[in-house]
């Protein structure tokens, strides 16, 4: 209950500024989750749910009908469902009510306006949440957040199939939004109709899982039946279905996720009618849309259809399908092949095994004993109420019998994806190259798809696999197939690697050799996409070699030891193509990995020893589907290790390649010249050969041997920080004391193996240092060894095994596909295939983690260094490229950043030599994120930073400027402030003491005290070093800010810097604050701003701490607390508070009332008085000033800015400048929020006597009415002024008063259209959160000063006083109506006044006016819950308010005067008589009920005028009135009403229908209305009052206007569309009943015998024929039982006269277009005759026939 005492006495719902802030919270804070059972606070009343959830529904009542105010309202009592755990049960009542704002959330055509708000409307409206602090009105939950929300509600009330409960109601709602699924019907409501469809289905799996759990807390009668959970399923299923081929690709893929839910629920109700779908579409070949949708379904659904256990019935179905999809592998269609594949792969890794059982003996008869069931003789679904018995024998016997198709399919697969690869667009380039992201994603599902099939292929089929691989590696040569050839070979290899490399190895290694032999490769090329054709083949066979020996383990490749050594050796000793020595880099790489490294076998999907178990191969299907648990000790992976040979082997490796070619590499620079001028081309080639070679050498050696360094020690990691060496780069999930296990190969560093390892790499890193300061002293030009030169640095720097951008790599794509499985969060399972790979992720991530503690030495050092010198380069593409490398190796050695710091700011001086290009890569460099959030945060170096960015401006390069105000920009939104160091409290010491006793027991409290004191000291020392360096920094930007020569550029950015750290600053810098003061007046527009915003926030900071050092200034000491004591606003007043405003206006400003303490607080007490409220008292007598006395610290800037802003011509110059003209149009120029700030801040501490210093310059630009510019600036200083003023004293209140009174009572007087709104917004702004008896001069002035008189021939000056009484109210609400009442504005007298806009503005007013009336105002809130429990399980309406007996006398004075000009009206006039007029300002003040927050008054009122509006509606010589009363109408229409109001309001509208004297106009626009009223309120209006509608509406189909009755047939189709069987079955009697009477035969020419009655006869008959089109067109979309029947019936009238025949053709037109799509389905609900009958009626006649 405390929350609702926090919470209740903010709520006010008669403005638009407070309602989302006070629902916000009260969704926030109001606690849902259920109590544990047998607590204290369970068992009580008073916290029960139960006890104030009609109080939510109360607050929920007061804006029904507004999307995001419902949301947050079924938001909370969603919560309440879900975390109740079934301990709460909602009423049939509040469920209604829930269903019935959901229904608006989809936003429907039926729901939504069309008719646009008149646009003078909006004017009376302002959001002012600015000036409160509040969230804007648009932040409102998104339609995806209210989908959600309202399928949680209906899955989790969903507890019992009681009449009128969630079931019911949710079958009522799928019957109404049915049409909106079907494709032809798309539109903006389709999008959250998917989602609310897919959220549906999954929080029903959700909470069938759940309650299927053993620790389930539901009580077992709420949780769900299977009979419930059938008719739910059921129900979406429908949905699902339509949804499944829409021209949205979003909403198909709704579709499919829904279907996946629904099937893991309910799987027999989902797949015989979706497999029958599917069949038909795929095997289509004219509607590819179907046929993709189809594949997409199956690809979805993949692992429910063959999950065996789930549903037997899907696996006789795996190997069909499997050969249907086969022609969608189409190197035509990218998006069919994707889920082709996606198909195939989803079955495999759900354990579908491509084995071939045998069939024993003949297919066995089906069984013949009858279903368990509930069916019964009334059900009227048996779907529902069977349960399905599957006949194992048949499932088993078909099922063994399909599996004979899968080496078909294999084969014919296989080939597929032959010429898939051959055609796919590819690029044969190095890695740093990739193709085009379409391409690469079929490469992707090419590799993955292909390996988990040969995985899950039976051994027979090796030899046939074998063999066609290898006819296509033989066979094909394309370079543009290279990579997708690489995907399909690894998975060939790892699927069968001892077949794979017998069929593939000797073959490469052969066609290499041979190739080589005849000068292939030879000639020196660094090119990487030209290359001679003779490479082709030879590059071709390399890439085959290199991805057969990718991760094959240690038995499967030693015994092709020699080949490989020879193939190497041949490739990387004679070749010299760029392409072929890379890729020989490869292989030589993949061997050594795939030997010494650690990785996972991926292997079927079961466990090696279970899919070598005959019992297992012979019945694999029943195992389909069975995830394995990742805990089962079953479920193993199997690991491969390095082996002796195969270490021996890499050693042999490294020793004949890797250290010859660093001795090589060595020798070329001691021999080579020193100058670039003699580079020869073949050089080029020979260094790139070398790096190229030694970064695939220091990537072998990755998991040799560990990365070197110790752990961090926890002190030294202290002191690094303290002393500014920032670990904090180092991510999170590193942070572990020290390196892991990797399985690294040798561990023992004295070992000879693990010397020789880390020889090699030192050399690396030897000639590594060497040959980066040789290139760039002598090849400084040679983009491309550059390039190569620094990637081997990042590898030898980073490499140990992986790196980030690997670990990275494998993060995002470990899980590819996991999507398409359904996870139980409880237990643990996924497939085998998807366990591998990530635990290789895991594993990399140890091994990058390990690379994390690795230490800097001298080597290290200094190749960083010459690395960071390459970011310096002139060329941008090895700058960029050294800056990328850089990054990554500062993240491994963050202490290595910071000596690189003062080089980089030393690029940016100012000096001879300068370069705009070494600038560019310094300032990159600096913007990098590992140097950005170190200088950030160091206060060593950000202040050097921040002063070498603000003095570059000796470079005029644009490029250079960009950047660094790029870099400023980005960085002072992320300045942080220095921290003080504050002393904690007695029970936060005390956790800490508890906390760190149990982390480390051994630790005794003179121990534990002793580590505080000193990270407590080294905290101090740092704040303390920090505040020192912030102060020097200000001071050295204020000296820029004021050094003449600073440019505008440079000086803004030296002023974005001051903005940020001086706020951060706990005391302002007086030289500071005058600059800031005098920049107040700068030529800069930019300067003006930012001085304005940050002199602000100054000045409220020096506010802030002046009343922290002196408690008893006026400033501090007014403000107090009172106890209301449940007493309401009498604890500090006797009157009403309503009138306290009123009795002040009246009594003067000494009066008791003037003088009772403040609350500006505007929703204190409008809804519930709270216990406490806080006050400020009323202004004491004296001159004290409001803050004399002022902090110490802050004095001196206090005197600063007074010096400042007291000079002479200060505010002169400031009048001037701020009142220029804006560069744009005059309606941008709008008042200026900040500027006003400042304002309030200046006079708020400088008193009176700063007013009288700027009043001449206030003064002048006030009078100044021709110049909009000097009216917005005045208003400004005005607005700043009275909001300043908050704790004057007395006197100066007083001196403000005299002299502000006469001079607005001028201003307003002479107010133009485009200054009002200027003085409009900054007297709101004034007003904003303040007592308006703190205004009272003001008040007086806008109510009594110079009242409206609607016998003015002024329209705008009377309109801009309506106006500014209407900002009163907007302003205050029901604080200040009871003061304008009394004042009796002749609104009313303005009813038919001849302008428009003093019209239009009395219309708003008076509504706001009445409605503002309204308030709660409970005195407590206790009180206030138990008052709205009374009122039942829903609270109290406040939907609608009939006003005070003043309201009512007023509006039906308004409505009969109306009325009386009605009778004086003559349509000629053209709209100028009074009836007109008053016409349109009533209409209008109806409106402004539904632009306005509360629709109270409108809600109330309107019905009882609904006559007059409806005859409005024909207002045909005035088109305004016609149009207003058509959006009144409309509006009225879509109310969403209560249960208490729907029925009235529908049987006003219906008494309107059958009034008699209506016109068939007002029938014809009314019933559409009818119907629009009855669908957005279905579930509020009871069954019997629906009824009334259908048999009202029924009865215009015998009327005798031919309007009228076509108007109500399509009316009884839309509310048909929403009845039950019965409702159906009755309407169809009884229309049947009416064409059952022929017409008798009437011959051509001759009249009938008897006319009347023959038309009689015709009217009845027509109204039988539309009668029974309005059930046909109901359903466009099924065929229900009954539909055959009547299309007959109606098939009998296509002779009868028009208009009978008319519409008879015209509902078979519709059914034939509506059923088009869908016929051949559609046929089989007719008979044989019925079909022969209907032919001639849907197919068009033939001219030949």
């Amino acid at each position: 209950m405390d929350v609702f005492q926090e919470l209740l006495p903010k709520v006010q719902f008669n403005s638009l500024d407070w309602q989302i802030i006070n629902i916000q919270m009260i969704n926030l804070f109001v606690p849902t989750s259920a109590l544990p059972l047998g607590s204290p606070a369970a068992e009580s009343a008073e916290s029960s749910p139960e006890r104030w959830l009609p109080t939510v529904f109360s607050l929920w009542s007061f804006n029904l009908r507004s999307s995001g105010y419902d949301a947050y309202f079924l938001n909370l009592v969603t919560c309440l469902a879900v975390e109740q755990k079934g301990q709460l049960k909602f009423t049939n009542e509040q469920i209604r009510i829930a269903f019935a704002s959901g229904l608006h959330f989809f936003n429907l055509p039926v729901t939504r306006g069309a008719v646009p708000l008149p646009r003078n409307l909006s004017s009376g409206l302002t959001d002012t949440s600015y000036f409160y602090r509040l969230p804007p009105n648009s932040s409102l939950p998104l339609s995806e957040e209210r989908a959600l929300t309202f399928a949680r509600f209906i899955v989790y009330t969903m507890n019992d199939e009681s009449p009128g409960g969630t079931m019911e109601l949710f079958e009522q709602l799928v019957q109404m939004i049915e049409p909106f699924y079907h494709p032809s019907n798309n539109g903006s409501w389709t999008s959250i109709l998917s989602r609310f469809l897919r959220n549906l289905s999954r929080e029903l799996l959700e909470r069938v899982t759940a309650e299927a759990d053993d620790s389930c807390r539901v009580p077992v009668d709420m949780r769900l039946t299977r009979r419930m959970r059938r008719r739910f399923v059921l129900s979406l299923r429908t949905l699902a279905m339509l949804l499944l081929f829409s021209k949205s690709e979003d909403s198909i893929s709704m579709s499919h996720s829904t279907l996946k839910h629904l099937a893991e629920v309910e799987p027999d109700l989902i797949f015989e009618p979706l497999l029958e779908t599917l069949y038909t579409a795929i095997e289509s070949v004219t509607e590819t849309h179907r046929m993709i949708s189809a594949m997409r379904a199956l690809a979805k659904l993949a692992t429910t259809l063959s999950n065996f256990s789930l549903y037997p019935e899907g696996a006789q179905h795996v190997a069909p399908l499997l050969l249907l999809t086969l022609p969608g592998i189409d190197v035509n269609d990218p998006t069919k092949t994707w889920f082709a594949l996606s198909f195939v792969r989803n079955l495999c890794l759900n354990g579908v095994v491509l084995e071939e059982l045998p069939v024993i003996g003949d297919m066995p008869a089906p069984r013949t004993s009858s279903k368990a069931s509930m069916v019964s003789e009334t059900a009227e679904d048996p779907s529902v109420d069977s349960l399905p018995e599957p006949d194992m024998d048949q499932i088993e016997w078909m099922t063994r019998a399909s599996t004979a198709q899968f080496e078909t399919w294999l084969d014919q697969y296989l080939r597929r994806i032959f010429v898939l690869v051959d055609n796919l667009s590819s690029s044969l380039e190095t890695s740093d190259t990739s193709s085009s992201s379409g391409d690469s994603g079929i490469h992707a599902i090419v590799a993955q798809a292909t390996e988990v099939v040969l995985h899950q292929c039976s051994e027979r089929y090796y030899p046939m696999v074998s063999r066609l691989i290898t006819e296509f590696v033989t066979n094909t040569s394309s370079l543009s197939a290279v990579e997708s050839m690489s995907k399909v070979v690894f998975a060939f290899a790892s699927a069968m690697p001892e077949v794979a490399l017998q069929a593939l190895l000797p073959l490469c290694c052969e066609r290499i050799a041979e190739d080589i032999e005849n000068g292939v490769g030879r000639a020196p090329s660094l090119s990487k996409r030209t290359r001679s054709h003779s490479e082709t083949t030879l590059i071709w066979f390399a890439s085959v070699l290199s991805v057969l020996t990718e991760q094959q383990r240690s038995e499967h490749l030693m015994p092709y030891k020699d080949q490989l050594l020879k193939t190497v050796n041949l490739i990387l000793d004679h070749c010299m193509s760029r392409q072929v020595y890379a890729t020989g880099g490869r292989i030589l790489l993949n061997i050594t990995t795939s030997l010494t490294y650690m990785y996972t076998k991926r292997g079927h999907s079961v466990p090696d020893d279970v899919w070598n178990d005959p019992e297992f191969r012979e019945n694999h299907f029943r195992h389909w589907g069975q995830l394995p648990k990742i805990d089962d000790p079953d479920f193993e992976l199997q690991w491969h290790l390095p082996s002796q040979e195969g270490v021996d082997f890499t050693l042999e490796l490294l020793r004949n390649i890797i250290v010859p070619r660093i001795a090589d590499l060595n020798k070329f620079m001691d021999s080579a010249p020193s100058k670039q001028e003699s580079a020869k081309s073949q050089d080029n080639v020979y260094l790139n050969k070398h790096f190229v070679l030694l970064r695939f050498g220091v990537r072998s050696l990755g998991c040799l041997i560990p990365p070197p360094g110790a752990p961090i020690a926890a002190d030294k990691l202290a002191d690094a920080i303290s002393e500014g060496h920032d670990a904090s780069s180092m991510p999170t999930r590193y942070r572990i004391d020290g390196q892991v296990v990797a399985g690294y190969v040798f561990t023992d560093p004295n070992s000879d193996q693990f010397k020789e390892v880390a020889g090699i790499r030192n050399q690396i890193g030897a000639v590594l240092s060497r040959a980066l300061a040789y290139m760039a002293e002598n090849y400084e030009d040679d983009v491309e060894n550059i390039k190569a030169l620094i990637r081997l640095t990042h590898d030898y720097m980073c490499h140990y095994g992986t790196d980030r951008s690997t670990c990275a790599a494998q993060r995002r794509h470990w899980n590819s596909g996991l999507d398409s499985f359904t996870f139980d969060n409880s237990v643990c399972r996924m497939p085998r295939y998807f366990a591998s790979k990530r635990v290789m992720y895991i594993q990399s991530a140890r091994l990058l983690h390990n690379t994390r503690f690795m230490s800097a030495n001298e080597l290290t050092s200094d190749i960083t260094l010459k690395l960071s010198k390459l970011c310096l380069s002139l060329y941008s593409e090895v700058r960029n490229h050294a800056i990328s490398m850089l990054e990554s190796v500062l993240s491994i050695y963050p202490e290595a950043k910071y000596p690189l710091i003062p080089g980089f700011l030393a690029e940016l001086d100012e000096k001879e030599d300068s370069d705009p290009e070494k600038m560019i890569g310094a300032l990159h460099v600096l913007d990098s994120q590992p140097l950005r959030r170190a200088i950030l945060r160091d206060w060593n170096y950000f202040p050097q930073l921040v002063l070498a960015l603000c003095r570059a401006q000796h470079e005029d390069k644009p490029v250079v400027k960009k950047l660094i105000m790029n870099i400023a920009v980005s960085q002072v939104v992320h300045i942080s402030a220095p921290l003080s160091v504050q002393t904690s409290s007695e029970t936060l010491q005390e956790l800490v003491r508890t906390l760190g006793a149990s982390l480390v027991p051994s630790l005794d409290d003179s121990e534990f005290e002793a580590t505080v004191a000193l990270g407590r000291a080294k905290c101090v020392e740092s704040y303390e070093f920090a505040q020192t360096e912030n102060a020097k920094l200000v001071g050295s930007l204020v000296n820029i800010l004021r050094d003449a020569g600073t440019t505008w550029r440079f000086a803004a950015i030296a002023g974005y810097y001051v903005d940020y750290i001086s706020s951060a600053s706990s005391s302002p810098e007086p030289r500071l604050m005058g600059t800031l003061a005098e920049n107040l007046t700068s030529d800069l527009v930019l300067f003006r701003e930012s001085s304005a915003i940050n002199l602000t926030q100054q000045l409220g900071n020096i506010k802030h701490l002046s009343k922290l050092a002196f408690p008893d200034i006026i400033a501090a000491s007014t403000r107090s607390d009172v106890e209301l004591k449940g007493k309401g606003a009498q604890a500090f007043s006797e009157l009403p508070y309503p009138e306290l405003c009123e009795r002040a206006l009246a009594d003067g400003d000494d009066s008791e009332a003037a003088l009772t303490p403040f609350l500006d607080n505007p929703a204190t007490g409008w809804f519930a008085w709270p216990l406490v409220a806080k006050v400020i008292a009323a202004p004491k007598q004296g001159g004290a000033l409001a803050f004399d006395k002022i902090d110490p610290d802050c004095q001196p800037a206090y005197e600063a800015v007074r010096e400042v802003l007291f000079s002479e011509g200060k505010w002169d110059r400031i009048a001037k400048l701020f009142s220029q003209e804006s560069s744009r149009s005059p309606e941008d120029d709008n008042f200026g929020v900040a500027r006003a700030a400042l304002y309030t801040q200046v006079f708020a501490l400088y008193d009176f006597a700063l007013l009288e210093q700027a009043w001449p310059a206030i003064e002048r630009l006030a009078l100044d009415i021709e110049r909009t510019g000097a009216q917005r600036a005045g208003s400004e200083m005005i607005a700043g002024v009275l909001r300043g003023s908050k704790y004057w004293s007395r006197e100066s209140l007083d001196k403000m008063w005299a002299l502000l009174i006469p001079l607005l009572s001028t201003v307003f007087s002479k107010l133009r259209p485009d200054t009002l709104r200027f003085w409009q917004t900054g007297l709101r702004f004034a007003f904003a959160r303040r007592d308006p008896r703190r205004f009272l001069p003001l008040v007086r002035l806008i109510i009594y000063g110079n009242p409206f008189d609607p016998q003015s021939e002024a329209p705008f000056a009377e309109a801009a006083k309506i106006e500014l009484l209407l900002l009163l109210i907007n302003s205050w609400d029901w604080r200040i109506v009871s003061a304008i009442a009394a004042s009796k504005p002749r609104l009313s007298d303005a009813l038919a006044h001849p302008y428009k806009q003093v019209r239009d503005a009395a219309g708003i007013l008076m509504y706001t006016l009445y409605s503002a009336e309204y308030s709660v105002s409970y005195t407590g809130v206790e009180l206030a819950i138990d008052d709205l429990a009374r009122y039942g399980a829903t609270g109290r309406d406040f939907s609608h308010w009939e006003g005070s007996q003043r309201t009512q006398k007023s509006i039906e004075e308004m409505a009969s005067r109306v009325n009386e000009w009605k009778a004086d009206h003559i349509p000629s006039n053209e709209g100028t008589s009074n009836y007109s007029r008053g016409s349109k300002t009533l209409l209008t003040f109806f409106l402004a009920g539904f632009s306005y927050s509360s629709k109270r008054l409108a809600i109330e009122h309107i019905p009882s005028i609904l006559p007059m509006f409806s005859v409005l509606q024909e207002q045909n010589d005035d088109e305004e009135v016609a149009r207003l009363a058509k959006a009144v109408m409309q509006f009225f229409s879509q109310i969403l009403y209560t249960a208490q109001m729907s029925e009235g309001v529908t049987s006003k509208v219906l008494a309107l229908l059958e009034e008699s004297s209506n016109s068939w106009h007002v029938i014809t626009k009314t019933l559409p209305l009818l119907c629009t009223l009855t669908f957005s309120n279905r579930f509020t209006l009871s069954r019997e009052v629906r009824m009334r509608i259908v048999d009202t509406t029924a009865l215009f189909l015998e009327h005798d206007q031919i309007e009228v009755r076509h108007s109500a047939s399509k009316s009884l189709a839309s509310l048909v569309k929403c009845a039950s069987s019965k409702v159906l079955a009755d309407i169809n009697s009884k229309f049947s009943a009416k064409i059952s009477t022929r017409l008798p035969r009437v011959r051509y020419g001759k009249p009938p015998k008897d006319p009347v009655a023959y038309n009689r006869l015709v009217l009845t008959r027509h109204a039988g024929v539309l009668g029974l089109s309005c059930l046909v067109l109901a359903f466009p979309y099924n065929i229900p039982d009954w539909l055959p029947e009547v299309l007959v019936l109606l098939a009998g009238c296509i002779d009868d006269p028009n208009p009978i025949q008319s519409t008879v053709q015209h509902t078979f037109a519709e059914f034939r277009r509506t059923h088009m799509d869908t016929w051949h389905e559609d046929r089989k609900r007719f008979t044989s005759s019925q079909l022969e009958l209907l032919t001639d009626m849907l197919v068009s006649p033939c001219y030949y026939a």
